[in-house]
């Protein structure tokens, strides 16, 4: 009975290391998958990016409205402020190295894809009757692993 609370903690830190031990692979594809999904999103998001500052400069598009009150200039520079704030590599970086935001990156990552392919639509949608480039190249690219925002 002397011997007791050695055994306490003893057995606590058995059971600790084998909780470990068991969850650690599936936290590690988990992150690896998440990670993946974030780089696949990011370049979306600048691949993206790229071929509307190519439109707005081939067609001078800049001032020229996509929506009331928004212009496609203004809608490049919301579009690389919401990839600044969300999907830059600084923040690929740490997420790399923490282990604990999984969870809530995860969630913020599938929000991030429903605005790009919500800003896709609208692009596609109001560039359809105009056959411009970025409706073209968007619509021709149906690779799951590079699908363009």
């Amino acid at each position: 009975m002397d011997f007791l609370p050695e055994i306490i903690i003893a057995a606590i830190i058995l059971a600790g290391i084998i909780i470990y031990i068991l969850s650690a692979p599936k936290f590690n594809k988990r992150k690896l998958r998440l990670l993946a999904k974030y780089r696949r999103t990011r370049n979306k998001s600048l691949s993206f990016q790229d071929k509307l500052s190519a439109y707005i400069l081939e067609n001078d598009a800049k001032d020229e409205l996509i929506a009331p009150n928004i212009t496609y200039g203004d809608f490049l520079k919301q579009l690389r402020k919401q990839h600044s704030a969300n999907l830059s590599e600084k923040r690929y970086k740490r997420l790399r190295k923490s282990i604990f935001i999984v969870g809530i990156t995860d969630r913020e990552l599938q929000k991030q894809e429903r605005r790009l392919q919500e800003a896709e639509k609208k692009i596609t949608r109001l560039n359809r009757n105009k056959k411009s480039p970025v409706y073209t190249e968007l619509t021709m690219n149906k690779n799951p692993d590079i699908n363009l925002i």
